[in-house]
């Protein structure tokens, strides 16, 4: 009897011997815990959309990228941004060689390699159709498009127009890599109609661009613009990390008069 305590009591000491092994091998959750980010890098298309972002006197600037900035700055964290051509922008995002991507609407594929947070909106775009003014009566429709199966329309490389008008999948698209495309297509009329965010079309306007061409209405679709963070590059969660500490202060800037003022100065309609 004595032997058979004498030798559970070994056993028990080399079972909570191996415990205490176990333990010390396996880190624990604040050991394995990703360092947050000091700096990120964020690619963005190569063009300029005013207001949102353009380069003026050789600096990146506009709405999205003052917000983006002054984000960053609440948390601490040094910005760079990479402007490349759409195409490679979004390759690149998408193999994890940047943190995060700008301007950046949501599809189902795209959000198999990015975070989305609903308080990481940028902006909420406005997609209208764009045509000669002197062809603007031959146009007639609603938002269900009926009509328009024979008109070609100009969409550029790369992008997302909305869901409800990416799932069109019986209109003619004719796909140009830039808005200068589209604002040729349109004028050589080999482009009925061409597809563009209002706010950005507005912009052009300003600077003197497309002239000769109007905005139709009714608008086809709205949809926000994001920030958005990368599923590759996300070591030990670092990224997905960041993205919730970016909506968080989003959330706190845009409830501030700073935000307002940011818009007034941009004189920038947010359409929600």
């Amino acid at each position: 009897m004595a032997i058979s305590i004498k030798s559970g009591g070994i056993q028990l000491r080399y079972f909570l011997l191996l415990i205490l092994i176990i333990v010390a091998i396996i880190p624990s959750e604040r050991a394995i815990s990703a360092e947050p980010l000091k700096a990120i890098t964020i690619v963005r298309g190569i063009g300029n959309y005013p207001p949102l972002e353009m380069v003026e006197k050789g600096e990146l600037t506009g709405l999205h990228i003052e917000m983006i900035r002054y984000v960053a700055s609440q948390l601490n964290i040094n910005v760079s941004f990479i402007s490349l051509p759409w195409g490679r922008a979004l390759k690149d995002f998408s193999d994890g060689k940047f943190h995060a991507i700008s301007y950046f609407g949501y599809t189902k594929q795209r959000e198999r390699h990015s975070f989305y947070h609903r308080d990481n909106i940028l902006s909420n775009t406005r997609w209208v159709f764009l045509a000669l003014e002197e062809r603007k009566n031959e146009f007639k429709f609603d938002r269900s498009l009926k009509g328009l199966e024979d008109l070609v329309i100009g969409v550029q490389h790369g992008y997302s127009h909305g869901l409800y008008f990416d799932s069109m999948d019986h209109l003619i698209r004719d796909v140009v890599f830039t808005e200068f495309d589209l604002e040729r297509m349109l004028k050589n009329k080999r482009h009925d109609l061409a597809m563009m965010s209002h706010q950005e079309f507005l912009g052009f306007k300003k600077r003197g661009d497309f002239k000769g061409i109007v905005a139709l209405s009714p608008s086809i679709d709205m949809d926000p613009q994001y920030i958005a963070f990368s599923r590759k590059n996300n070591d030990e969660g670092a990224v997905e990390q960041l993205s919730e500490d970016f909506a968080s202060a989003f959330k706190q800037f845009k409830e501030s008069n700073a935000y307002q003022d940011l818009l007034r100065s941009y004189r920038f309609q947010d359409y929600r």
